[in-house]
Parts: C-alpha cells; sequence; structure tokens
C-alpha cells in the first residue's frame, strides 16, 4: 500500500473519529472498532473524483447515465476477474445486498417456506428471513475447517424449503468453497428445484492461492436456477453509497419481477452508481494493492495469534477482511465480544448473533492499519492474561 497510485490509502486514527460512519462512533472514544464490515481505508481517488464531479456540476437532475452504463461494466468485470459474463439484459441494479435478497426471497417463496442458510453466517440473513415471515432451516458448517458436509444440507431440506441463501466467499469465517463443496450445494439446489440466492459481494477480496468462482458458473442447470447478488461496496469501500447488481438466471424469477409495478424496487441514486462505476471500469490496480495490503493484515494478525495466544483458534481465511475468532477456550463465555468491549474497550461482532455455533466466537475485522491491527491485538492478549479471568 503505498502512494505509487496516488492513494493514501490508510487513515489514521484522528481522521477516522471525525468521519461520522458507524464503525467509529458508535462507542465511546477509548474504544478501538473492529466490528462492522468497513475497512479504515479511504475510498480510492477515481470514486472519489466521480462523484465530485457529479457534485461541482450540481448534475443532480434525472442523471440515468452510470445507471445505464453499470450492467455491461459489472459484466465485463466479472468477466475478468472470475471467468463470468452475466447477460447485461438480465441485470437488475438494487439499492443494496439486502435490498436484493429481500425482495428475491419475497418473490420465489411463501410464508412458512423454509430458506437455508450455512451457518454461522451474517446476522442480516437470519433476520431478514424472520421478518419475511419464511423459516430459518440452519445447516451448521463443521467447526474444523468451516467445510460444507453434503450429507448434512441434503438431509435438511424438505417440502416446504423453497431457497438456498449463499455468502460466498462465506462472512464470517472467510472460507472460500472448493469444487467439491459448490457441486454439493449446485445437486442440492437442482434435485430439490431450489432457487440459489447467491451473496458474493466478497468475491473480489480474495488472498493468495484462492479463488472465488461463481456458483452461476457450476453447472447449467444451477445458473438458471441462481441470483448471483454483487457489489463495489466491501472490495472499494463504498457501503454507504448503496449500490448492488444481482444477475437473475431463474427465468421464473424474472417473471416475476417484471410483473412489479414499474417503480416498486425504487431506483439506485445517481452518487452510488457513478462511483461504482468508475471503481468497475479503473479499479484494477487499487484492489491488486489493496488485497496485498488485506493480506499483510491476515499474516500480521495469525503470526500475533499463534505467537501470543495459545487458547484462541483462528482458521485463516481465503478471503473477505474478517477474523473469526475461537476464543472459547479462553474463559470470556457464550458472547466474548461483550466482556472483550467492557474488559479490554475493543468492539468485535458478537458470536452468538450469527447463530448458535457462533457461541464462543467473535468476527474482528482486519482492514486497519498495522498499528490499529497490533494495538487491538495488545489489548486481547491484555485481557486473556489477567490471572482473574
Amino acid at each position: 500500500m503505498n502512494q505509487s497510485n496516488g492513494d493514501n490509502l490508510i487513515r489514521h486514527e484522528d481522521e477516522l473519529r471525525r468521519l461520522d460512519g458507524v464503525k467509529w462512533n458508535r462507542f465511546p472514544s477509548d474504544v478501538l472498532p473492529a466490528w462492522v464490515a468497513d475497512m479504515d481505508l479511504a475510498p480510492p481517488s477515481f470514486a472519489v473524483e466521480a462523484v465530485r464531479n457529479l457534485v461541482d456540476r450540481g448534475d443532480f437532475g434525472y442523471n440515468r447515465r452510470a445507471i445505464g452504463l453499470l450492467p455491461e461494466a459489472f459484466s465485463e468485470w466479472q468477466q475478468r476477474y472470475h471467468g463470468w459474463r452475466p447477460a447485461v439484459d438480465e441485470t437488475l441494479l438494487f439499492n443494496d445486498v439486502l435490498h436484493a435478497i429481500q425482495v428475491c426471497v419475497w418473490l420465489h417463496s411463501r410464508p412458512g417456506d423454509g430458506v437455508v442458510v450455512l451457518t454461522p453466517i451474517y446476522p442480516p440473513f437470519r433476520s431478514s428471513i424472520a421478518e419475511s415471515g419464511r423459516r430459518l432451516v440452519d445447516v451448521a458448517l463443521e467447526p474444523e475447517g468451516w467445510r460444507l458436509d453434503p450429507e448434512r444440507l441434503a438431509d435438511a431440506i424438505d417440502d416446504t424449503t423453497s431457497v438456498l441463501l449463499l455468502c460466498t466467499p462465506h462472512n464470517p469465517t472467510g472460507r472460500v468453497f472448493d469444487d467439491e463443496e459448490r457441486q454439493a450445494i449446485g445437486r442440492v439446489v437442482v434435485d430439490n428445484d431450489l432457487m440459489l440466492i447467491s451473496d458474493e459481494v466478497w468475491g473480489d477480496v480474495t488472498h493468495p492461492g484462492s479463488v472465488h468462482v461463481p456458483m452461476a458458473t457450476v453447472d447449467p442447470a444451477v445458473a438458471s436456477r441462481t441470483v448471483t447478488i454483487s457489489s463495489a461496496s466491501k472490495a472499494f469501500n463504498l457501503a454507504g453509497l448503496r449500490c448492488a447488481l444481482a444477475h437473475i438466471g431463474s427465468a421464473s424469477l424474472a417473471d416475476r419481477f417484471a410483473a412489479l409495478p414499474s417503480h416498486f424496487l425504487g431506483e439506485v441514486n445517481s452518487l452510488g452508481a457513478e462511483a461504482s462505476l468508475a471503481c468497475w471500469t479503473e479499479g484494477h490496480r487499487w484492489l491488486e494493492d489493496t488485497r496485498r495490503f488485506l493480506t499483510d493484515r491476515r499474516d500480521q494478525l495469525k503470526a500475533r495469534v499463534d505467537a501470543e495466544l495459545p487458547t484462541v483458534g483462528f482458521h485463516q481465511p481465503e478471503a473477505t477482511y474478517l477474523a473469526w475468532l475461537d476464543l472459547s477456550a479462553a474463559g470470556l463465555g457464550s458472547d466474548p465480544a461483550a466482556l472483550l468491549l467492557d474488559r479490554a474497550r475493543i468492539a468485535l461482532s458478537s458470536g452468538p448473533d450469527f447463530g448458535e455455533n457462533g457461541r464462543g466466537f467473535a468476527r474482528l475485522n482486519m482492514a486497519t492499519s498495522p498499528q490499529l491491527l497490533d494495538r487491538l491485538v495488545d489489548r486481547l492478549v491484555s485481557v486473556l492474561a489477567e490471572p482473574s479471568r
């Protein structure tokens, strides 16, 4: 991470605390936050410039230029990085990833239908299912390596199950599912005539040796039942600009979308569209620099955990900038994040929020400066070394 591409990517703590975002403002000033999945990096200069140009022109009318160009830019980006060319005319824009997920679940299923998730899982997946009146079908990944058990997945399906809601790469574990696991997911989807909603927002944030493969490329029969959702938000730090895309591979679901009133889903705002378009057309070098930086932080954390935190389990993530820490042997109870907030003054994401098999775990966001990451670990080490624990 250097300034050779014109970006000073690392933000210092004093700058971060002047921002209005929730990450650095939810807790008192003595707390170091590592919870919500925002990076402590400046957004790319080309995205900032795209937004600034729109603002400087005062171009706040019905501006659809970037909105109209985004599906093609997304398709080209997917082809370049993931070997998949989603059809532009099958791609819709949404306010954000969860917006797309909730609408797809609502249109494809009925109240009481089962929606499968692989747990531990991003908490809004769980709340979205509950709020829609659907039934959460919890399929636990294997704690040793967080692999999928194909038989457990197949056995969880019944006649009232209609959707498999997947996060790949996986949040919070950072797994990149391998070919065997993807094939197993595909078989379950096809054999049970499920719709697969595949949240692939982390697909651009992989580490060396791991390759993200879109679920729509597994098999044509899988592709025809798959909705693939993505956004520039995680890789380029644009979450607040609210812009996501979904490729609707399911013809029946596409028909349901077509039948909706024309303004039912709203429309992405011009600022989010301009920034996303800039990222998917100009962001190649920035992304490569950022991925190297994030891998360095992952390795930094792993080295310190191995050397100084023998009671903490850490399966090194293959993607994302999230660390899923097993603190069950550290004597911090079922919700370590709560105790660490009080004792260490660090804010992590609560493990139980990710499901029953998140008890004893906490999620740590590693996307910060080396200095802040060391301070976070220093505080964790200090608490775990307390004889009164």
